[in-house]
């Protein structure tokens, strides 16, 4: 019979790797407690001496919150079972506030504004993207957490909430904004024919098309299948797909959008943790329009979902990216319950990976992240550039039934320029017309992305750098006034800064500044909702 014989000095090592093995995790069991155990001696400690009778409820979650954002991550957030309610209601849609996506910027303890829905009582009041809002109804918002923002930034439809930001420009102002239920409309086009019904044909001469997202949902993929399959039947020979200031939205949403571009088996994204299972999502046999030029636009304000596209059409060479870096939003979320009933709490556990390994989050310090266009497409709008584009879509319907009275001869480049004020549209379309006519794409904005990118923020941080410097002259010659024995009337800082907005015009839009932005409302758990 054979036999297995074993040396007893060998059964002497794998019983001392054992002992070593049970000796490891218990210390590191025993450290955990340790740890733990500091945190009930402050609160015996409180609880003991302290001169008031503290509220211990309240202790406690602020205990959680510490602790979760010790993270440093704005994504990752404890919510109390207070908090749950609320969270509910905006992940089903149904929430009354301003339309505006906004986060915390770390860097200057303040909230800021990633980008405000079109349409939204927020972007009809003048709120633009990257404004930093120094004071909501009069209360400073200097480290203000984004709930506490949130919960002044919402309320009951009607209602109204008075704002004091600060444009990218400089200059400051308050702005009153009237609540309202936000029902976001996720696919437009530019302009509307008689009936009211959105026109998906930019330029009818050219085939050119025209469609944008405004956020990823559950019903976007159907509603732009519904505008792709008009456009065909027009004869479209080229498609524009404008994702700026579209602040992301569900990752299936993101998806199913890339495929409807993709042939069969492509990598659209993939998604990568350091406890979650890796996940690479390919297209499938369900495209739609895979045989035309595409150019899909974005910018500093396209974020999660938005850049997900961006990426997946460009990487995959089925589409030209023109306009800026985007914002850098790659991370999922996940909503975990806690087990004792004491709330829930909405954690990072992935990043989103586009099909070239990139890593769309940005990290701090971090000199790569987002989508960058290629050399020769990229196309920076300075913040007074985006501000008269915006105040122009503001102006509402600017163009109806195919540019009214002039026809579609006025939707060439030059007039969209002149009139529309958007230069990165205005490329698009001069991109497209070339790529129709000769099989090539021509180069439309400029080359090396990343040190442009760079050469923006330096030169935005400059400008406020400036700003500040001017205002703290004009602080001390009022104050060598009043020490000369004079009455002085002081000025607004926005009144200082107003005159110099007109002078900014040769400053390029920078990058989204801060970590990433913060959603305001959350619709699952890859998502970046709105407020």
């Amino acid at each position: 019979m054979f036999s297995l014989k074993v040396r007893p000095a060998y059964w002497f090592a794998l019983l001392v790797v054992a002992l070593v093995v049970v000796t490891e995790a218990a210390t590191k069991r025993s450290s955990a407690f340790e740890q733990l155990d500091l945190l009930v001696d402050i609160r015996h400690e409180i609880l003991s001496e302290y001169v008031e009778e503290p509220d211990q409820e309240k202790m406690v979650q602020n205990a959680a919150r510490a602790m979760v954002e010790a993270l440093d991550d704005p994504y990752t957030v404890y919510l109390s079972p207070e908090e749950l309610e609320p969270f509910d209601r905006e992940i089903r849609g149904t929430f009354s506030g301003i339309g505006a996506e906004v986060r915390f910027d770390a860097e200057e303890r303040r909230i800021r504004v990633v980008s405000p829905l079109e349409d939204s009582p927020a972007w009809h009041a003048g709120v633009l993207a990257g404004d930093l809002i120094l004071e909501i109804d009069s209360q400073t918002t200097l480290d203000m957490t984004i709930d506490e923002a949130i919960d002044h930034l919402t309320g009951a439809q009607g209602t109204v909430v008075v704002v004091k930001v600060r444009h990218e420009s400089g200059e400051e102002a308050t702005i009153t904004i009237t609540r309202a239920v936000i029902n976001v409309p996720t696919v437009k086009g530019l302009r509307r024919t008689a009936d009211q019904q959105w026109d998906f044909m930019l330029d009818h001469a050219h085939g050119i098309g025209y469609v944008r997202i405004q956020q990823f949902t559950e019903k976007t993929a159907g509603d732009l299948r519904t505008a792709l399959e008009r456009v065909r039947e027009q004869g479209v020979k080229g498609l524009i797909l404008d994702l700026r200031f579209d602040p992301g939205g569900l990752l299936e949403s993101a998806v199913e959008v890339s495929d409807l571009f993709l042939p069969a088996g492509k990598t659209i994204v993939s998604i990568r943790g350091r406890t979650t299972q890796p996940r690479v999502f390919t297209s499938t046999d369900d495209d739609l329009l895979t045989d035309i030029p595409l150019v899909v636009l974005a910018n500093e304000a396209s974020a999660s979902a938005a850049e997900i596209v961006t990426g997946a059409l460009a990487d995959n060479q089925r589409a030209q990216f023109i306009g800026s870096r985007t914002f850098g939003k790659g991370s999922v979320q996940q909503i975990k319950p806690i087990s004792s009933g004491e709330g829930a709490i909405k954690i990072t556990n992935a990043y989103y990976y586009l099909p070239n390994g990139r890593n769309i989050h940005r990290r701090a310090d971090a000199e790569e992240w987002g989508v960058d266009p290629q050399d020769g497409f990229y196309v920076p709008m300075t913040p007074l550039e985006v501000k008269a584009m915006i105040e122009k879509r503001r102006e509402g319907d600017i163009l109806r039934q195919r540019a009214g009275e002039e026809g579609d001869a006025a939707m060439s480049p030059q007039w969209i320029e002149e009139n529309l004020k958007d230069l990165q549209l205005a490329a698009a379309v001069s991109a497209l017309e070339g790529k129709i006519q000769s099989g090539d794409w021509p180069e439309v904005g400029k080359s090396g992305a990343i040190a442009l990118a760079q050469q923006s923020q330096r030169e935005s941080l400059t400008r406020q750098r400036d700003l500040l410097q001017q205002r703290m002259d004009q602080i001390r010659e009022q104050l060598d006034k009043l020490d000369a024995g004079e009455i002085v009337a002081t000025t607004a800082p926005s009144a200082d800064l107003a005159a110099d907005e007109e002078m900014e015009d040769q400053s390029p839009t920078r990058p989204a500044a801060g970590e990433a932005k913060v959603p305001a409302t959350r619709p699952g758990p890859a998502t970046e909702p709105v407020k």
